[in-house]
């Protein structure tokens, strides 16, 4: 029954949808699964990771502890995402903590145990490539991002990306339904806090979003998409 559930679960992941059903059963078959409460830890930072993680329900923060106890939020992972993939090659030291940030159903799948089931599935080693590869052009394109664009565009962006794992619709209001401190984004987007802070002000006087406490609603996605790829919208006469 439990593996039959893990099934179930599994077929949901989008990356997993093009591979055959027996290599999501023997996938099953090799994975635990987490059931977490909000701040609930599967792996502390400095901790050997041994598995890569598969979000089915909720989402995950990897975050970096400074020595002074403050917490950076690196990365943010949702329903459908795989993350920790470099684990299948060897366990090694992982720099950051792995913490829940909703009620959530995570699979982890033990790296060795993978290693073995892709001598008898090469379908799923010809996936997991493409997912490394996909994760190496994502942080390239982070990179050239961050060089090139401008702040506005990249926390456009970024809210566009949160909106796209966590976003609940009212109407035609997106509630972003993840806790998220300006010092987020402005890790996410390789800028300050102090210019988070400008460019959401001005954009909540311009209507945009609605800023809460650890809480962000678009309310203007088609504003939000035209600032994110530089588009300039002609005045109406």
């Amino acid at each position: 029954m439990i593996q039959q559930q893990a099934v179930a679960d599994l077929q949901t992941v989008p990356a997993l949808q093009q591979v055959d059903l027996s290599i999501i059963q023997a996938l099953s078959s090799i994975a635990r699964v987490y059931h977490l409460k909000p701040q609930d830890v599967i792996l502390h930072q400095g901790d050997v990771i041994h598995s890569f993680y598969i979000v089915q329900r909720g989402g995950v923060r990897l975050v970096e502890y400074t020595p002074d106890g403050q917490g950076v939020s690196l990365k943010i992972y949702g329903p459908g995402d795989i993350f920790g993939l470099l684990a299948i090659s060897g366990s090694y030291p992982h720099p950051t903590q792995i913490e829940a940030i909703h009620d959530s159903v995570v699979y982890a799948v033990d790296g060795q145990d993978t290693r073995r089931m892709i001598q008898s599935c090469p379908d799923f080693g010809l996936l997991v490539i493409d997912l490394l590869t996909a994760h190496v052009h994502e942080a390239h394109a982070r990179i050239r991002q961050m060089a090139a664009e401008k702040v506005d565009r990249r926390l456009a962006r970024a809210l566009l990306h949160l909106s796209k794992k966590f976003g609940r619709s009212d109407g035609s209001i997106i509630s972003l339904d993840v806790p998220i401190t300006q010092r987020d984004l402005a890790e996410f987007t390789g800028t300050t806090v102090e210019t988070v802070n400008r460019t959401l002000t001005q954009w909540c006087r311009q209507r945009l979003v609605s800023c809460g406490h650890k809480h962000i609603d678009i309310l203007d996605y088609d504003g939000l998409s035209n600032i994110a790829e530089n588009r300039v919208i002609a005045p109406q006469n």
